[in-house]
């Protein structure tokens, strides 16, 4: 799960870099009331998403090959729980931001904002798995 959440923060951060190369893209952003029209604003908006996005998916494919290769289990399954928690409460903050306070326009991504929500809501059912049952055996057994 942390490889796809990692390629899946990838291809948001794409996107939005994509989005962020094409001036006229960004203008009928702004056009549709995105930023309150401001383009600077967006760009800076695109920027920092992009930013936050590429960090955190290098840091889930940390996870990700540690977690295969079997080293600093007991590490990877305590700071993988937090970071999800945390990116949880962010994405459910953003989602319920979005939903209520933007009107539906051509730029709503309520099915992304749910898509992302759930991805996170399962990663960090995963790293929790890993605090109890077989799973906990493992890490225990592999400790280093």
């Amino acid at each position: 799960m942390c490889f796809i959440q990692a390629f899946h923060l990838v291809e948001a951060v794409l996107g939005y870099l994509l989005s962020s190369a094409n001036h006229a893209n960004v203008v009928d952003w702004a056009g549709l009331g995105a930023q309150d029209g401001d383009v600077n604003q967006i760009y800076e908006t695109l920027a920092l998403i992009s930013d936050v996005y590429g960090l955190m998916a290098v840091v889930f494919l940390m996870f990700g090959i540690l977690l295969y290769r079997g080293q600093y289990l007991s590490g990877v399954r305590l700071t993988g729980t937090i970071t999800s928690a945390i990116m949880l409460v962010l994405l459910l903050i953003a989602l319920l931001e979005n939903a209520f306070g933007i009107p539906d326009t051509d730029l709503s991504t309520h099915g992304d904002d749910v898509l992302r929500v759930l991805f996170a809501a399962l990663l960090l059912a995963g790293f929790v798995s890993l605090f109890f049952g077989k799973s906990a055996k493992w890490v225990n057994e592999h400790r280093n």
